[in-house]
């Protein structure tokens, strides 16, 4: 089941106009591209926690998902009944969502 949602993720990513190929996160060793690495771990805003985990999984407002990273600055959400492309930016250590329009701004550290 797993595979077939990896090879899923990669398909959809593939379609969706991606320029020079797709990152995912393999959940058979662990590896992932730099840009899935760099996302990985809990990301902080005023609107709540997001963490990416090492086995492909994010949660995000509160569902889980299976992501995959583009090299074109797209993180592609697939769910249980849905499937999302979120455009980000990673800079200075901040990473920005731009979801349903709306754009959050996310740091590594919780604000106190």
């Amino acid at each position: 089941m797993v595979a077939v949602r990896s090879l899923l993720l990669i398909v959809v990513l593939f379609f969706a106009g991606s320029p020079a190929g797709v990152y995912a996160a393999d959940r058979s060793h662990g590896s992932t591209t730099q840009a899935a690495r760099s996302l990985r771990g809990s990301w902080y805003s005023a609107e709540g926690a997001i963490t990416f985990r090492n086995d492909g999984l994010i949660y995000l407002k509160g569902k889980k998902y299976y992501y995959a990273v583009s090299n074109g600055g797209m993180i592609q959400l697939s769910g249980h009944n849905s499937s999302n492309a979120i455009p980000y930016q990673l800079a200075g250590g901040r990473l920005t969502l731009t979801w349903d329009g709306k754009t959050t701004v996310y740091t590594r550290k919780r604000k106190k």
